[in-house]
């Protein structure tokens, strides 16, 4: 059951999730269109590795000649040198190496920058920073929201690499604190309802699930 007051609204960009509650992860649709791109970029990249060992091959099958004869623009044969034909083979080799890193970034899902969960208040931002509620001392607007935290950051970084904030008993979460500021307060005065408020797909609270809003 809730205590008699209820828990604040959080904005559109809040969604309930199988951990919790977490701010603007990628809806379903999102990640499906994101899957799409990716394809289309890894289509980009078959099509400019094959120009790359296209262009190498011909260069070096006639390495000792003096011109290679191929087809230009104007679908007119056109000389050029065998270096020349190997340096735009190896040019395609970088186009083909961005098309190729982007499409892998796309095809992982977007991580949320800050997940609520019955348990722990988690920043994904910079590596992965959980706190558990009772290390939670207080929260604060200095130039965006920050947990005033029980030890150092440092003692709830579980990935990524240091940070040079992680020394101190801080940690700030990239959320817009309008909306976030009272629901902490509100969680951290009432620690009996955070299993609740906070349950997988809960529709305790004004945050988008899945693609309706709630």
């Amino acid at each position: 059951m809730f205590p008699d007051s209820v828990p604040p609204r959080l904005g559109g960009l809040w969604r309930s999730t199988a951990t919790g509650l977490a701010h603007a992860p990628q809806s379903p649709s999102e990640f499906r269109g994101a899957r799409r791109r990716a394809v289309l970029f890894t289509v980009l990249v078959c099509l400019l590795l094959t120009g790359a060992v296209v262009m190498c091959g011909v260069a070096l099958a006639h390495w000792g000649d003096t011109y290679v004869w191929l087809s230009n623009r104007t679908g007119e044969p056109g000389r050029y040198r065998p270096g020349t034909v190997l340096a735009i083979g190896l040019l395609l080799l970088v186009p083909a190496v961005l098309a190729a890193m982007t499409a892998r970034s796309l095809r992982r899902p977007r991580k949320p920058t800050v997940e609520l969960t019955p348990t722990a208040v988690r920043s994904n931002m910079y590596g992965v920073v959980e706190v558990p509620w009772e290390d939670v001392a207080g929260a604060r607007v200095t130039n965006g929201l920050h947990l005033d935290l029980a030890a150092p950051a440092a003692s709830y970084r579980t990935e990524g690499r240091s940070r040079r904030e992680d020394g101190t008993a801080v940690l700030r979460l990239y959320a817009p604190h309008g909306d976030l500021l009272p629901f902490l307060t509100w969680l951290r005065e009432h620690p009996e309802s955070r299993a609740t408020v906070l349950a997988p797909w809960s529709d305790r609270v004004a945050v988008r699930s899945g693609e309706e809003e709630r």
